[in-house]
């Protein structure tokens, strides 16, 4: 066969091929109201050149097997604008009240509030969902997850001290740009205990959803992302998840690349999304520059990996942070959680047992998760202004 006539053939093929694909995606846009984004396809990720790690088959940190994620989103325009919510990460799917989880966090910067984290660094032990929800809003979903563990794992007598450790993990993140957060009773304890009983292990919506619905990053609509990777050490496969509340940074500070992959994607100049964005905002009156805002990030992972080696990963969330472009400056809130599900450690022993000996990862394998993680936390935040700005949120409708 001719060359020429070779390739005819395979531009047909390819042709052919690509139409398939197309009428797969457009029968599943229906699944996908405030995402936008079909993790699984690659055709639909945004991809920078100097990433080298493949997602996993959601592109979301529930690709780490037993981790699920669940939102309750409030709209309304009257009598005031409410743009508002609360995202609840479950850990694994076993009664949390009597197995924790190997776990370490930080504060990369300190003007936010990540509550249990203390605890957390104390004892290197996550026993508590871990909630995201906006700043005035910290109060009742901390009362909301004892309520949901009243619901779900009630002691055997009242007064039980089945739990006496639980100290919930909520981080926070202004939305009052695009919400009127001084209307405190909008979310309620019982928000909370909906978002943690939505909790779903599949694709996880992003965008304006949960708590992310009023969140800015980069003075764009932004608010909940997540991302994978996966890692193969020594014919041993792993994941690493991300999932982060974006709300932090200045438009002009934007990675020149993000924004020019993030633009061809939208097929719109990012400066005219900031325009049309800021006509959303509750105060357009006001004159007062705005100040950085925070972001929560969540890693979670199945390799196996105790405290000390989790905190070098919360640590090269810093560097995804950046990698957008953010400074985290001085009114910027961020903090960072990550776990593994790889050893569950049982809580409810009396005395307390020890903890099996499991297998852990040598501490000079431990290089290609921190490159996972800074690609994951960098795909988020991205995934996070894509999803926020998707066609498929019909039209765009704040």
């Amino acid at each position: 066969m001719k060359p020429q006539n070779q390739c005819r053939q395979f531009l047909a093929i390819f042709i052919i091929m690509i139409l398939a694909l197309l009428g797969v995606s457009q029968a599943a846009d229906q699944d996908d109201y405030f995402s936008g984004i079909r993790p699984s396809s690659s055709e639909n990720r945004i991809v920078l050149p100097q990433w080298q790690y493949l997602p996993g088959p959601l592109n979301a940190i529930t690709d780490v097997p037993g981790v699920s994620v669940g939102h309750v989103t409030i709209r309304q325009d009257k009598p005031v604008t409410i743009r508002t919510g609360v995202t609840a990460i479950m850990p694994h799917p076993h009664d949390l009240a009597t197995l924790g989880l190997w776990a370490d966090g930080l504060m990369l910067n300190g003007n936010g509030e990540l509550t249990g984290l203390g605890p957390l660094q104390t004892s290197g032990i996550l026993n508590s969902p871990i909630m995201l929800s906006n700043t005035y809003s910290v109060g009742a979903v901390h009362t909301g997850v004892f309520s949901y563990f009243l619901k779900h794992y009630p002691g055997e007598t009242r007064g039980s001290t089945r739990w006496p450790g639980l100290l919930p993990v909520i981080g926070e993140c202004y939305d009052g740009v695009f919400n009127t957060i001084e209307a405190l009773n909008t979310i309620q304890p019982e928000t909370a205990v909906r978002a943690l009983e939505s909790a779903r292990s599949d694709r996880v919506l992003q965008g304006r959803v949960g708590a992310g619905t009023g969140m800015r990053s980069f003075e764009l609509h932004a608010g909940i992302g997540t991302a994978s990777r996966q890692v193969t050490l020594n014919r041993e496969n792993y994941t690493v998840g991300v999932l982060v509340n974006a709300n932090h940074s200045r438009f002009n500070t934007m990675n020149p690349i993000v924004r020019q992959a993030l633009e061809q994607k939208l097929g719109r100049s990012l400066e005219a999304l900031k325009q049309q964005d800021d006509q959303d905002r509750v105060h357009r009156e006001s004159t007062k520059p705005q100040r950085q805002g925070s972001i929560i990030v969540v890693i979670a992972t199945n390799a196996p990996l105790i405290p000390t080696q989790l905190r070098q990963l919360a640590l090269r969330a810093g560097l995804g942070i950046g990698a957008m472009g953010s400074t985290m400056d001085t009114t910027s809130g961020d903090g960072v959680i990550a776990f593994s599900t790889a050893t569950p450690i049982h809580l409810d022993s009396d005395p307390p047992a020890s903890i099996p000996q499991e297998p852990v990862l040598h501490p000079d394998a431990l290089s290609p998760f921190y490159r996972a993680v800074v690609e994951a936390v960098t795909e988020a935040q991205i995934n996070a202004i894509w999803a926020s700005h998707s066609p498929s949120l019909e039209g765009g409708q704040f």
